[in-house]
């Protein structure tokens, strides 16, 4: 599933190459993309609708229209929008076409047919997002954040984590790496954590996202940047994945894998102890 740094190298590719683009066209292969307004609304209000701006709020994509208007995608689990040309057009699994003035189309393909579209203007816009929490990379995830946030909740620190009312735009691959890195078994409940452990784990979401967006996000199968190339960052992950290996910490152990709220869990037993004694030695990993 696209997580924040995916969503964000998407989101600086469409600045880069469709930002002052203008919509000629608009083409709905799915009967189900469109959540709001009415296909027809949606179809009419983005024809003739230039392309004003690129931005991301969590999870979400959002193209900001001249008309006032936001395009605003939730790629879900395998969402990809690709520009064609350079990139060969696609002809399966397709949920919307723009085409664009010069010849140009945005192509969005779902193998898995979950991406939803909406079309909001500036109030609606701003309703939809009131609930989420701070971008962790933004001044409201300020130092001490998550402590004050979460340091009296009794629930797991993965789930809470999680949530997107606590940090907006985290999810499984980078939770697990960041745990890892703060040396913080997933089921140790919040109130738990020492002050220096909340540290560690703040400055270390914030690490593992910014590193995901520096190798253009995590591709296992589906993810693809708007040239249709793959991510990186698969090839710098620590424990996500990586059951059976050599744990990175040099401790020794093994990374596994275990289910935490239903979700696949990756970690170190001996760098993250489930009762949180002990202190491994911190490494820096490249």
């Amino acid at each position: 599933m696209p997580e924040l740094p995916e969503v964000e190298t998407i989101k600086r590719d469409l600045g880069e190459l469709v930002v002052g683009a203008r919509v000629e066209d608009v083409e709905i292969p799915s009967p189900v993309l469109v959540e709001h307004p009415s296909r027809e609304d949606f179809v009419r209000r983005l024809r003739g609708a230039r392309a004003a701006g690129a931005r991301r709020r969590a999870k979400h994509l959002i193209v900001d229209l001249d008309s006032g208007d936001a395009l605003v995608l939730q790629l879900k689990i395998g969402g990809q929008l690709l520009l064609v040309p350079p990139v060969k057009e696609p002809a399966t699994a397709l949920m919307l076409v723009l085409r664009l003035e010069g010849g140009r189309s945005l192509f969005l393909r779902d193998e898995t047919g979950f991406t939803r579209a909406r079309l909001l203007d500036a109030g609606e816009l701003e309703r939809r997002f009131e609930d989420l929490g701070p971008e962790p990379l933004g001044d409201e995830f300020r130092p001490g954040y998550l402590r004050e946030k979460l340091g009296g909740r009794r629930a797991r620190i993965k789930g809470l984590l999680l949530d997107q009312k606590v940090v907006a735009g985290v999810g499984n691959i980078y939770v697990d790496e960041a745990l890892f890195d703060a040396r913080i078994h997933p089921t140790r409940k919040a109130n738990t954590l020492t002050e220096d452990e909340w540290t560690r784990l703040q400055a270390a979401v914030k690490e593992n996202l910014r590193a995901g967006i520096e190798h253009r996000g995590t591709t296992f199968s589906l993810y693809r940047d708007v040239l249709g190339r793959k991510g990186h960052h698969q090839d710098h992950l620590k424990v996500f994945v990586q059951a059976g290996k050599p744990c990175p910490g040099g401790c020794g152990g093994k990374v596994v894998k275990e289910k935490v709220g239903g979700r696949a869990t990756f970690l170190c037993p001996a760098c993250q102890p489930e009762d949180g004694s002990g202190e491994a030695v911190r490494l820096e990993f490249g």
